[in-house]
């Protein structure tokens, strides 16, 4: 989807986040891996029209309650700093979040390509699923979407997700 989303737009850099590494603190790691990015950010956007972070804070918090057992409140206190600190530099009228997002966990485990979600039976998934609408809920983005990507049973097209997305960003 990110490449389609270049082909369309004048994205200028897209940052794919990484699995945190294991370590003594993971989530300290990742909160300075983050706030490093959001840094590089800061100064990239000198330059750059569109920058673009591909599984960014929020899948932390996610994953980092399912599988590290972190702290969900500690893991939001890393989230608004860090959106503090984009709220601080830039117009909220720049910044906008978007969510890919699925009603359907059934559908997932489907059709799961092993590397959106985990391999995981349908409680996990929903836990999943649950934990994405409630960070994109804690947000303090105030320009924020979610774009379902199924209808029902079946996924969306590209093209509809991708005009959905181009009319969320344009208006």
């Amino acid at each position: 989807m990110i490449h389609d989303l270049l082909e369309k737009n004048e994205i200028t850099k897209v940052i794919h986040c990484s699995t945190p590494k294991p370590s003594d603190n993971v989530l300290r790691d990742q909160a300075r891996y983050f706030c490093r990015l959001a840094n590089e950010c800061i100064i990239e956007s000198k330059n750059t029209n569109i920058i673009v972070f591909n599984r960014y804070y929020q899948g932390e918090y996610v994953y980092g309650q399912i599988y590290r057992n972190e702290n969900p409140d500690d893991i939001m206190y890393m989230i608004n700093y860090i959106e503090q600190k984009f709220d601080y530099e830039f117009d909220e009228s720049e910044i906008y979040y978007v969510q890919l997002l699925s009603s359907n966990p059934d559908m997932l485990i489907n059709m799961d390509d092993g590397k959106s979600l985990s391999k995981a039976n349908r409680e996990k998934i929903e836990v999943e699923l649950k934990l994405f609408k409630e960070v994109y809920d804690n947000s303090k983005i105030k320009k924020k979407h979610i774009i379902y990507v199924n209808d029902g049973d079946h996924f969306r097209t590209r093209e509809d997700i991708l005009l959905e997305f181009n009319d969320f960003i344009n208006t």
